[in-house]
């Protein structure tokens, strides 16, 4: 499948009365475009933490611009001082990214799970994450389609 027929092209808003994750990004919204034949580009918006700390869970879902490639081939990215590699693969109406973010002294790494409802209307962001002291840290975020 290549970009442009990917389903979850579109612009996204988190669904606050489904979603139960601790430390969502207020007012957190995503638009997935095709950037190429086997790309993506993941924008997103929100409010910035009042504290200006961003907790290490959201490095990739707090970045304004995360391109992703769709073909199972690595993409390399720099988020702040994270060096941030990911695959990611689609599968119809689930597309599932397997990302590292590394730093100096240790770093997080996991999935981005999304998957879509029967109708397209909703998607599912299961985040499963394990930081480099061995802490993990899942979250499923539910968004609607704007």
């Amino acid at each position: 499948m290549s970009a442009g027929d990917n389903p979850f092209l579109g612009k996204w808003k988190i669904d606050k009365s489904k979603t139960r994750a601790a430390g969502v990004p207020d007012d957190l919204q995503m638009e997935i475009k095709s950037q190429g034949s086997n790309g993506l580009l993941v924008k997103s918006n929100y409010k910035e933490p009042k504290s200006a700390m961003y907790p290490l869970l959201w490095v990739g879902v707090m970045t304004y611009e995360l391109p992703l490639s769709i073909d199972g081939t690595e993409k390399q990215n720099q988020i702040g001082p994270f060096m941030h590699v990911s695959k990611t693969t689609l599968d119809g109406n689930k597309m599932t990214t397997d990302w590292k973010a590394t730093i100096d002294k240790g770093g997080v790494e996991g999935q981005w799970i999304r998957t879509l409802s029967a109708d397209r209307r909703e998607m599912d962001l299961q985040i499963v994450a394990k930081s480099s002291d061995g802490r993990n840290m899942d979250q499923t975020l539910v968004f609607k389609r704007r």
